[in-house]
């Protein structure tokens, strides 16, 4: 992890600047234990949005994933690997891409997401990047602490494409004395 995350910051008035990446945010640590609790990869392949530390892509790869790890910023997919080879992996990728101009276009048996789908703006590429990634039998794993726009961004999803999908509400603690609980929305939403 980042020992000080504030130091990072070079100019807080360019979202592009924030670090959003350094830190493991409550949503990646709920859909982290509920794929540990849930899902088995059988050697798929799997592409992490927005990685940052890449906790999530760790529990993946761990369950049998071979993961590649996606992020606009080089620190975080150095961090992602890092924290990825100790934690015994040795099958991952990086890619690092911008999601107003992915550049992907291989498919994945799986997508993940955690706490990335929050800004409308950002959301309108994102649309454009799952729908190059994913194919039919194609599955989406998206976390998020009740985000509307999360909401909004899977609605104009599955009106984009046929879907099934299932849902979880998984609770999590953090140190934090502000705020210390939440309640992390699951979405597996496979492409049909």
């Amino acid at each position: 992890m980042v020992a000080d995350v504030e130091k990072l910051i070079t100019d807080p008035a360019d979202e592009d600047k924030v670090p959003c990446w350094a830190e493991i945010w409550p949503a990646a640590r709920g859909l982290s234990r509920w794929i540990w609790d849930n899902l088995c990869f059988d050697n798929e392949e799997l592409l992490e949005l927005g990685a940052g530390l890449g906790l999530p892509g760790i529990i993946c790869g761990l369950k049998g994933a071979r993961v590649t790890f996606s992020d606009f910023n080089p620190s975080a997919l150095e961090l992602a690997s890092l924290n990825a080879t100790r934690n015994g992996l040795a099958n991952f990728d990086t890619y690092l891409g911008d999601w107003r101009n992915f550049g992907m276009k291989k498919k994945f048996k799986w997508v993940m997401g955690s706490d990335v789908f929050y800004d409308p703006k950002l959301n309108a590429h994102l649309i454009n990047v799952i729908g190059a990634v994913t194919g039919r039998g194609s599955n989406l794993l998206i976390a998020h602490p009740g985000r509307p726009a999360t909401f909004s961004f899977i609605q104009d999803l599955r009106a984009r494409a046929e879907t099934d999908e299932r849902r979880a509400v998984i609770p999590v603690t953090i140190e934090d004395p502000y705020f210390p609980y939440y309640e992390i929305h699951i979405h597996l939403i496979k492409f049909k």
